[in-house]
């Protein structure tokens, strides 16, 4: 790099690489440390365990302090050194700019298409990861030390963990509602069978499901959010439920169904317009479209 006068370009992936695993592990290492440490803290004293409990408990006694810094900075290391590999991606959102071209189908800047949205789909995808997690110690801690109690066909759940569980989960139902807004947007860049961006299917059946999707991801971590603070499991649950029966409904069934049955059969009348776009982006990308 120094002997062809480049050697600032390996400096800034050396030192984007170096801020994204920090940005990484910080990201994870916090929020699952704080999970922990909240989950712990907010046990209830007097609890019954089993007697198997008891023992696990005796077990892990001795590393509880060790595990309490270990795993987060277990799943921070993890988590920075995929972060890291995003530099790329994390350097072009930092550095886009606008192409003062507009998408056919949603009137945006395809600046937004090349720099952005990657790095959103990224950040988002990072923050679902930091939520699972989040909720898996948090109800494992909770289950070792009886804030969670499972016996006798019945769950019961003390009121911190109720809360702490249920605004994770409203959380990462949030982010979900936002990643499925924004998978609208990935649908013209995805590359099909034919060409690459939205066909019929895709813009009158795939993007108004997954809008539609996000409304009730949005609705069932309401309904979290409101758990955390009356303690009715019921709502939310039935809302779970009723999103991942929709995903299949609206998100699989009914392109499948467009796609055999509308479209299939008199394919050119109804691909013509979308064939037509992509011809147009092909053009404008390699600056011949004003050419004849």
């Amino acid at each position: 790099f120094d002997q062809l006068g480049f050697e600032e370009v390996l400096l800034t992936q050396w030192i984007a690489r170096i801020v994204m695993f920090l940005i990484g592990f910080l990201a994870m290492a916090l929020p699952v440390w704080l999970a922990i440490q909240l989950a712990y803290r907010t046990r209830p004293v007097y609890a019954r365990l089993s007697s198997q409990l008891g023992r696990y408990q005796e077990a892990i006694e001795p590393l509880r302090r060790l595990a309490m810094w270990g795993i987060p900075v277990f799943f921070g290391f993890f988590a920075g050194f995929a972060a890291s590999s995003t530099w790329e991606t994390t350097w072009l959102w930092f550095n886009g700019v606008s192409t003062d071209v507009v998408d056919p189908q949603f009137g945006l800047d395809t600046g937004f298409y090349m720099f952005a949205l990657p790095f959103y789909s990224a950040a988002l995808g990072f923050a679902s990861a930091v939520l699972i997690v989040c909720l898996l110690v948090t109800a494992v801690v909770a289950y070792l030390y009886g804030a969670v109690r499972a016996g006798q066909r019945e769950l019961r759940i003390s009121k911190s963990a109720r809360i702490q569980l249920a605004i994770i989960a409203g959380l990462y139902l949030a982010v979900q509602a936002v990643s499925l807004w924004l998978d609208r947007y990935l649908t013209l860049v995805q590359t099909g069978e034919s060409m690459t961006g939205a066909t019929y299917t895709g813009a009158n059946a795939v993007i108004p499901g997954q809008a539609i999707l996000a409304a009730i991801a949005a609705i069932v971590a309401i309904l979290f959010f409101i758990t955390a603070i009356i303690g009715r499991w019921r709502f939310p649950l039935i809302g779970t439920a009723l999103l991942v029966i929709s995903a299949v409904v609206v998100g699989v069934g009914y392109p499948y169904i467009v796609q055999t049955f509308q479209v299939r059969p008199n394919e050119f009348a109804y691909e013509q317009e979308y064939i037509q776009r992509n011809i147009d982006a092909t053009r404008e990308a390699y600056g011949v479209s004003e050419m004849k």
